[in-house]
């Protein structure tokens, strides 16, 4: 079991933005999230490592009592991203790899097929950056993704994530095609961030 750290700061369990509710990842969910994931398997499998290891609802309910330690032990924060309007799964986002040192956060995301373009990853990322600078003090946060992957790429320099580096044949993808990745971060003396967090009552969070 990994140990808790109660020095360090955590997200708030409920965010809301203007059209998404962000919460904590819900064994409950289980059959919502497979429902996302399965409607939306040949996008994922192109990206994600892990979808083929979701094969039924039950393998998310196995993973629950692992994402709930982590988030109590500040090692991990898996969130589910819901449509305020009427409750629905859209995606799943996250704030990763804490260096709390620095301190340091990485944001991930996914969105189920039907729901692209429409802008709510974005809308998550950014209310996930106001909280990392805002609430949880952080001097540093980070998104990574693969060099072909321009709708994650789109959505990082959408928000004012700087492109840092690249990182080349740094991964293998699914399909066992090496990945170059490109690395985006804000540190929290940027005018993004700034800027973020002067239109932070967007963002109501609790």
């Amino acid at each position: 079991m990994a140990s808790i750290n109660d020095d360090v700061p955590t997200p708030p369990r409920e965010i809301l933005t203007e059209r998404l509710l962000l919460l904590p990842a819900q064994e409950s969910d289980a059959e919502a999230v497979f429902g996302a994931i399965d409607e939306s398997r040949t996008e994922l499998e192109a990206w994600m490592a892990w979808t083929p290891q979701v094969r039924a609802p039950e393998d998310l309910r196995r993973r629950a009592p692992q994402v709930r330690e982590n988030w109590d032990a500040r090692t991990d924060f898996g969130i589910s991203i819901f449509r305020r309007e009427d409750g629905r799964f859209l995606g799943g986002t996250g704030m990763h790899d804490p260096n709390w040192d620095v301190p340091s956060l990485s944001i991930g995301y996914w969105m189920r097929t039907s729901e692209t373009g429409k802008g709510y990853v974005r809308e998550a990322v950014t209310a996930l950056t106001r909280v990392g600078f805002g609430q949880l003090g952080l001097r540093r946060m980070v998104i990574t993704c693969a060099a072909t992957n321009t709708r994650s790429r789109r959505v990082a320099e959408s928000v004012g994530y700087q492109l840092e580096g690249r990182l080349r044949n740094d991964e293998r993808l699914p399909n066992g095609d090496l990945r170059d990745t490109l690395v985006y971060s804000l540190i929290d003396s940027d005018d993004v961030v700034r800027e973020l967090l002067a239109g932070e009552s967007g963002t109501l969070t609790q």
